[in-house]
């Protein structure tokens, strides 16, 4: 399945991925933004930008399984497949909220830099790494302990990253300095 964000009706498209046919429409809040998938319990995770919140939707049958209240414009969400949890990046909150995949609750509210924009998660050492873009830096979060390990001072106005499970790095693009940071993830540190 393929999942489509309709942010002038407040819903998501649920597409059929063999015959590109519209399976469902599932209603969410305002402005669905991010997606991800929890492989789990085969749920599907749609953050609502103005709404504040995230819809809880059943993989299998395409109902809404919760509505999660989060930070104000939540923008980013990553799963972590260890502990089972989702991370939402509050863009106007300086917050990742996290939820408990089997809950489908509220658990942790984690303080991080000015305007998250971007997480991915470090299955090897069990991190999540959350793009502040105002504040020029990446936070980086205990995947047990739901904590701030570090934060690690980057290029201007970072916005994107991605993990590389092969060499234990993470590379995070910043817009304002055409430069891209690379992280060492087992020591926090900028190589």
């Amino acid at each position: 399945k393929v999942y489509c964000a309709n942010s002038d009706s407040r819903s998501v498209s649920v597409i059929d991925g063999a015959t590109d046919s519209v399976l469902a429409t599932v209603a969410t809040g305002t402005t669905p933004y991010a997606f991800c998938y929890n492989s789990q319990n085969n749920k599907v995770y749609c953050a609502n930008g103005n709404s504040a919140t995230v819809t809880v939707i059943d993989g299998t049958t395409n109902a809404v399984l919760a509505t999660v209240a989060t930070g104000n414009t939540p923008k980013a969400l990553c799963y972590n497949p260890r502990d089972n949890k989702i991370y939402c990046a509050n863009w106007g909150s300086r917050s990742v909220t996290v939820l408990g995949g089997a809950s489908d609750s509220r658990i942790a509210t984690v303080a991080v830099g000015s305007r998250p924009t971007a997480l991915c998660y470090n299955a090897q050492n069990d991190k999540v790494y959350c793009v502040n873009d105002s504040s020029d830096n990446v936070t980086v979060i205990d995947g047990a302990a739901d904590s701030v390990i570090a934060t690690v001072t980057t290029g201007i106005r970072p916005g994107v990253l991605c993990y590389n499970s092969q060499n234990g790095k993470a590379y995070c693009a910043n817009d304002g300095s055409d430069k891209v940071t690379v992280l060492d993830c087992a020591s926090n540190t900028v190589l």
